[in-house]
C-alpha cells in the first residue's frame, strides 16, 4: 500500500454516502451519456476500474453480458455491493484491487471504463496501460474525467483548490495530455466529447469531503479571485441567490485497442 493509496482510501472512506449521493456522481443523464459512448450490443464483458459506489458498473450491467467493478476503498465497495443486492443484479460483481496492478489476465474484457478517477492517479499512463493490457484486441477503452487547461499555470491554479478540498487529488490532465497517453498506450482515439455542464455548488462540493474551515475559506478566496480574473478557465460565478459555483470541464475519450 503506497502513501498515496492510503490517502485515497482515507478520503473516500470519509466521503462515504455523501459522495455517492452527489449529483456529479449519480446524475443518470450523464451516466447514460458515458454508457452510450461504448456502443454495447449486449454480449460484452466489461471492467469498470475505480468503480466507487458502482453507478457506472450498474448502468453497464443493463446493456452487457457481464460487468466487474474494482476499487481500492472498501467503504465504496460496500455501497456498490449493497446497491447490487437491493436490485438483485446477477451479471454484476465487485472486487477489491489496485488499478495499477489489475488482478486479471490479458485480453479478458471487451470494454474497460474509468470515470472521474484519473485525477486521483499518481501514474495515469501506468493505469491506462493496465486497462489496455486486460482489454481484447479491437476492444474499447473509455475514460471520462475532469479536464484542465492546456496552459500549465492555469491548470496549476485549478489543481491548487482541488487539492485543498481533497488531498487524494493529484492533478487534472489537459485534454492534449490525455490524448497523448492514449496514443502512447497503443490506442486509436475514436471519439472525444467535451462538456462544461458540470457546475458544482462550491459549499456542497466542499461538504462532500468535509473540508476543514480554514481550507474552505482559502478555496472560496481562490474561486473568488478566479471569478474576477479568469485564472483557471473554470469560470466561477454567482447564481441569482449569490451562491458560488464553477464549471468543471469534462471529457469522454474513447479509444480502440487495434493490436
Amino acid at each position: 500500500m503506497t502513501e498515496h493509496n492510503e490517502r485515497v482510501q482515507q478520503s473516500f472512506t470519509k466521503q462515504g454516502n455523501s459522495f455517492a449521493t452527489q449529483p456529479w456522481t449519480s446524475d443518470q443523464e450523464r451516466i447514460a451519456r458515458l454508457v452510450a459512448s461504448a456502443h454495447c450490443t449486449g454480449t460484452e464483458r466489461i471492467l469498470d476500474i475505480a468503480t466507487g459506489p458502482g453507478y457506472i458498473a450498474e448502468a453497464f450491467s443493463k446493456v452487457a453480458r457481464e460487468v466487474i467493478g474494482i476499487d481500492l476503498t472498501d467503504a465504496m465497495l460496500t455501497i456498490a455491493e449493497s446497491r447490487r443486492n437491493e436490485r438483485n443484479i446477477s451479471n454484476l460483481h465487485f472486487r477489491h484491487g489496485d488499478v495499477q496492478h489489475l488482478p486479471f489476465a490479458g485480453n479478458e474484457f471487451d470494454v474497460v471504463v474509468c470515470r472521474f478517477a484519473f485525477h486521483h492517479f499518481e501514474n495515469p499512463a501506468t493505469v491506462l496501460s493496465e486497462m489496455v493490457r486486460v482489454c481484447r484486441r479491437n476492444g474499447t477503452i473509455l475514460v471520462e474525467d475532469m479536464i484542465a487547461s492546456e496552459h500549465p499555470g492555469r491548470a496549476a491554479y485549478q489543481d491548487k483548490f482541488e487539492v485543498l478540498r481533497d488531498p487524494s487529488h493529484t492533478r487534472s490532465l489537459p485534454l492534449g495530455e490525455m490524448l497523448m497517453i492514449f496514443r502512447n498506450a497503443g490506442l486509436e482515439v475514436e471519439t472525444v466529447a467535451m462538456a462544461s455542464d458540470l457546475m458544482p455548488q462550491a459549499d456542497r462540493w466542499m461538504s462532500t469531503t468535509k473540508t476543514p474551515p480554514d481550507r474552505a475559506a482559502e478555496i472560496r478566496s481562490l474561486l473568488e479571485e478566479d471569478r474576477l480574473h479568469d485564472f483557471s478557465g473554470t469560470r466561477p460565478y454567482l447564481d441569482e441567490s449569490g451562491t458560488l459555483h464553477f464549471h468543471e470541464r469534462t471529457a469522454i475519450v474513447t479509444g480502440r485497442k487495434f493490436r
